[in-house]
């Protein structure tokens, strides 16, 4: 397992609405071009896309996507450069353009305080003909807090490590706070975001349902203002690299 605490990393999340024009070829399409343009960039650590999970309808869950796109950055130098000169990314913006001209995104921006990659797989992962983990589950939390004080926020994300991360299945676990990345498709309602991949539905499922995770809500009675919830399947997901790289 390799723990990194306070990285100045930056997970980047998108989350593509196709409007009317959502059919399973057309998503498919999309996702495939993203993966050739946006999946590999001068200081990303890891790239992951993957449709909305339509079976987790929660009210918190946010339904009005189609697409989940998650870019880890090592930081935001980098991030600013794959955004404003990786000639991929401009090639990736003209291509969707034409085959969903309608397409709007939504996007959080946070900073990693906690990342912990691996050391909780339940079972065996048996990797497809594509590379990929075709059952992972992407589980995007971001918490809007009542008390939004430096040391509100730091003792939110500690309540977070201490029960939302460490169960079994998980693959990867972070926690961050709120950028100052303020573009015309940033969304700023939230204090703290929690990315959680787990190998499976199942996993998931066994998750919700402990004892830790059912201790979570107690200890955060009364600092939650609101909840967001984004859940996806995977369908591509590059190699994590080690991050003793960056």
């Amino acid at each position: 397992m390799e723990k990194i605490k306070n990285p100045p990393k930056l997970m980047h999340s998108t989350y593509f609405n196709l409007g009317t024009s959502n059919s399973p070829e057309i998503i498919g399409l999309y996702m495939a071009k993203a993966r050739e343009c946006l999946s590999e960039s001068e200081g990303m650590i890891s790239f992951w896309i993957g449709t909305r999970a339509q079976d987790m309808v929660r009210p918190e869950n946010d339904l009005k996507y189609d697409i989940a796109m998650h870019q880890l950055f090592k930081d935001k130098a980098s991030f600013d450069l794959y955004n404003t000169n990786d000639t991929t990314h401009s090639e990736f913006v003209v291509y969707v353009n034409k085959l969903v001209p309608g397409a709007t995104r939504r996007v959080m921006d946070a900073y990693v305080t906690n990342l912990i990659i691996g050391g909780n797989l339940s079972e065996a992962q048996h990797i497809g003909t594509d590379g990929n983990f075709p059952q992972s589950l992407f589980h995007d939390l971001y918490f809007s807090l009542t008390d939004k004080s430096e040391k509100n926020i730091k003792s939110f994300t500690d309540i977070c490590l201490k029960y939302l991360s460490g169960h079994p299945g998980i693959q990867q676990f972070s926690t961050g706070g709120l950028t100052d990345i303020n573009r015309d498709v940033s969304v700023r309602n939230f204090d703290v975001a929690v990315s959680i991949i787990y190998e499976s539905k199942k996993a998931y499922d066994t998750y919700l349902k402990s004892k830790k995770h059912d201790e979570f809500f107690p200890a955060t009675a009364g600092m939650i203002e609101n909840t967001y919830i984004f859940d996806s399947y995977l369908k591509y997901e590059s190699k994590v690299y080690s991050l003793t790289r960056f």
